[in-house]
């Protein structure tokens, strides 16, 4: 048998020596191998959708389980001097996003804003925003709307009113929120202000009679549904201090609704912290996660640390908070936004930059996922000249895709440019939200 050049020059004696050489050689290999793969882009680059003069801002995205295609849509004052409803469609037959689209056609009187999209598993969309007019800015009458259209696979319908209020609301656009949640049967809207809702259900092409005001102790941020059809809500609510300037921090809080009543709403972040946004998700194995962010005001004794922490509900218990993001000196957690797909898997995304001076500034978009016991390692998205924020996190066909607010500062007195930039997922291993990294409990 023929010899390989590396065995033809070792002596006899030598060659019960090659094979561990060998397996040094391979060691070597892999961990090379891994240490390139711990540099792999898992994000495509970031794509400026908006890219108009205006600022573009509340940036909302859905995926159409039935096509594939990415809807995204904003509030915009680029197009006209007032505020719209802007959107765009990743078309993913022609792997091309499609061009901008005015999606509400607003009069110059009135103000549009806090759009909010949403796909039910059959496809059936819901594009839903507020509206807000006064005699004072030239319109005929005051009032305050909320308006829908749907998408029926081609096109969008023509706007309609699903609710309407005779007076102006002010700190508008945007002035309700917006909660779609989709439940086994229907799509099921709040309608929140302050600590007050209305609700009202979309099936069949339809929408029910807007239910009356209920009132509750909370202001209500995020709700979703359980496997046994049970709501569960996360909440701002007062804090848990009133001393000095913390009485103006909300605390998060958490509640449920059996279809009957409300429970009483349960502080979950209480002394320890106050919270700036708050989120939540079941994972694969039924058990909730709910997180809120910590700004570390300079102004409140108990908001001590920017982070985003996590208590975790199984077996009718509470986990102590843990911090899910790897702390860094002077960290500033400006914003972040938690989904589970239809695997349980749980996806985050969050703006990250440096404490200055009581602001945050340098944000850049982070993500990583989590299998429910351990959260995988942090990936960064987009490092930005300027400040990312308010990421919105989506996931389907086995992917993940981000949108959020790019933020560019300009010379006073002109108003900060603002688009919106949009990335996905480019390559996923199976198995990287197992990495397991220490958490910190609070």
């Amino acid at each position: 048998m023929k010899q390989s050049p590396a065995l033809r020059h070792v002596p006899d004696g030598s060659r019960n020596l090659w094979l561990p050489a060998a397996v040094v050689l391979l060691l070597i290999g892999l961990v090379t191998s891994l240490a390139q793969a711990e540099e792999t882009i898992y994000w495509r680059p970031a794509v400026n959708l908006s890219n108009l003069a205006g600022r573009s801002f509340q940036a909302t995205i859905a995926r159409d389980p039935a096509t594939g295609d990415l809807f995204v849509a904003w509030t915009d004052d680029g197009v006209t001097e007032w505020e719209e409803i802007m959107g765009r469609r990743w078309d993913r037959a022609a792997q091309a996003w499609l061009p901008v689209e005015n999606l509400s056609q607003s009069e110059e009187w009135q103000r549009d804003g806090g759009p909010v999209l949403i796909f039910d598993h059959q496809g059936h969309g819901l594009l839903i925003w507020t509206r807000t007019y006064s005699t004072s800015q030239g319109a005929p009458t005051s009032g305050h709307d909320v308006l829908w259209r749907a998408w029926d696979g081609g096109g969008w319908s023509p706007e309609a009113v699903l609710y309407h209020g005779d007076s102006y609301l002010p700190g508008s656009p945007g002035t309700f929120g917006l909660v779609p949640v989709e439940t086994p049967a229907s799509i099921l809207l709040f309608i929140t202000w302050d600590n007050g809702y209305r609700t009202a259900d979309y099936q069949d092409g339809a929408w029910t009679e807007v239910a009356p005001w209920t009132y509750l102790d909370v202001s209500l941020v995020q709700v979703i549904v359980g496997e046994t059809g049970i709501l569960h809500a996360a909440a701002f609510g007062e804090n848990s201090s009133q001393w000095g300037y913390n009485r103006y921090f909300y605390d998060a809080y958490y509640l449920t609704y059996d279809g009957m009543n409300w429970s009483e709403p349960l502080n979950l972040s209480f002394t320890e912290g106050v919270a700036n946004n708050v989120d939540m998700a079941f994972d694969r194995q039924g058990r909730l996660h709910f997180l809120w962010s910590d700004p570390d005001s300079s102004y409140s004794d108990e908001s001590l640390k920017s982070a985003i922490w996590e208590r975790v509900y199984e077996n009718e218990i509470w986990t102590p908070n843990t911090e899910v993001t790897a702390h860094n000196p002077d960290q500033a957690i400006n914003g972040f936004s938690l989904t589970a797909d239809v695997t349980g898997t749980l996806h985050l995304a969050w703006s990250e930059g440096f404490m200055d001076d009581g602001a945050h500034t340098e944000l850049d978009i982070y993500y990583r996922t989590g299998g429910g016991t351990t959260w995988g390692t942090e990936e960064p998205v987009f490092a930005s000249d300027a400040d990312s924020r308010y990421p919105l996190v989506r996931a389907g066909g086995g992917n993940a895709y981000l949108v959020w607010q790019e933020v560019l500062p300009k010379p006073p007195p002109q108003l900060p440019e603002q688009e919106i930039y949009f990335s996905q997922e480019a390559g996923v291993p199976p198995d990287r939200y197992w990495t397991h990294l220490p958490l910190v409990s609070k």
